[in-house]
């Protein structure tokens, strides 16, 4: 698996084994809504070298990502001082996994109030965008982005709305968007108990600069108890990215509901759905069987996309499924088209993973 790379607001390093760098300089903001205008001077990057995160944020990465228009990302955290990671444990605390279905969230983290995410964009090693994902209070969190200067000395603070801009890297043109801060929130959902996406025991099995990065991450105590080993099974790299490229043991099955995992199952999943109405909701987390999706040869809530008997999953059919419609489909716009899955932030058709999941519905003999 790849190997942590430095700089790019992803080189920081947060500690030695059995420590945590202190103090923590990586904060939320005094006041959500004055949030500091320039990236260098929020303490999550260095002040003089804001491409490289500050010593106290630790840089991680994950197995599947979220697709993200084809950018490169590096990824840190920062917790505020002495405060612990809980990691949800079906075995060892079954209230937290009370439903039929709910032992798909063993090894969730849940994150301290006080944690501050740091991600950054970038394509062909060139910065375009840094978000902070700030845990405000219990149920509260907030998200603010930066745009990189074409110097790349700093970053400034977005306005709350979406913005867009076309960047040269130096080989192309991209052109890219900044959400609103409101847009954290629809994919975000702290009342679900998380807020954070990426982070799980299952993403973050992963093996960066020679050593497991759990093994890590243990031994510098950020854990309210001691993740159990051995720990659970790592999701595999769905498709080809900056991360690597999937294991040749690695089914159609595994990439397929992997990619699902890191990409929708932040709002489709059971009892939690957003808006399925008095449709079964979608349950698109890793580890369910096909049976207990609620996709497979299920009419979808919002329509047909063109289809005349619709259904999520048709079983050796990709043509007359829903899903991958959907993940091809035009992208949101000011009218309040919602086509695209997922919802917001994606306007670059996720090619690699449309024929992923084209295969692997091609290869569903029957919905169990």
């Amino acid at each position: 698996m790849a190997g942590a790379s430095g700089g790019s607001a992803g080189g920081g390093q947060g500690g030695t084994a059995g420590t945590i760098t202190l103090p923590q300089t990586c904060l939320p903001f005094a006041d959500m809504n004055q949030p500091i205008q320039r990236l260098s001077q929020t303490g999550c990057v260095s002040a003089t070298d804001p491409k490289t995160l500050a010593p106290s944020v630790i840089p991680y990465e994950i197995n599947s990502p979220l697709w993200s228009d084809g950018a490169d990302k590096t990824r840190g955290l920062a917790l505020p001082n002495g405060a612990k990671i809980h990691v949800v444990s079906c075995s060892a605390n079954p209230s937290e996994c009370p439903g039929s279905n709910d032992s798909a969230d063993d090894g969730k983290w849940k994150f301290p109030v006080g944690t501050v995410m740091v991600k950054s964009f970038l394509f062909d090693g060139k910065l375009l965008e840094t978000r902070l994902f700030m845990h405000l209070g219990a149920t509260t969190w907030a998200g603010y982005s930066y745009r990189w200067d074409e110097a790349q000395t700093d970053a400034t603070l977005e306005s709350a709305d979406r913005d867009e801009e076309s960047f040269s890297t130096g080989q192309r043109t991209v052109d890219w968007h900044f959400p609103s801060r409101a847009d954290c929130l629809t994919c975000h959902i702290p009342d679900k108990g998380y807020g954070v996406l990426g982070p799980e025991t299952a993403q973050m099995n992963r093996v960066v600069g020679g050593s497991n990065q759990l093994d890590k991450l243990q031994a510098m105590g950020l854990f309210k108890a001691p993740i159990p080993t051995p720990y659970k099974a790592a999701l595999v790299t769905p498709t080809t990215s900056q991360l690597g490229s999937p294991p040749a043991s690695a089914t159609l099955e595994q990439r397929a509901t992997t990619y699902m995992h890191a990409n929708c199952a932040f709002c489709h999943r059971a009892n939690d759905d957003v808006d399925c109405g008095t449709d079964p909701c979608l349950d698109l987390r890793f580890g369910l069987p096909l049976g207990s999706r609620n996709i497979c040869n299920v009419t979808p809530a919002k329509g047909g996309f063109g289809l005349t008997n619709p259904v999520t999953v048709a079983p050796g059919h990709p043509e007359l499924s829903v899903m991958p419609i959907r993940m091809k489909a035009p992208a949101d716009d000011s009218s309040g088209h919602h086509g695209r899955m997922p919802l917001i932030a994606s306007y670059v058709v996720d090619q690699q993973a449309v024929d992923l999941i084209n295969s692997w519905i091609t290869s569903i003999t029957a919905c169990q």
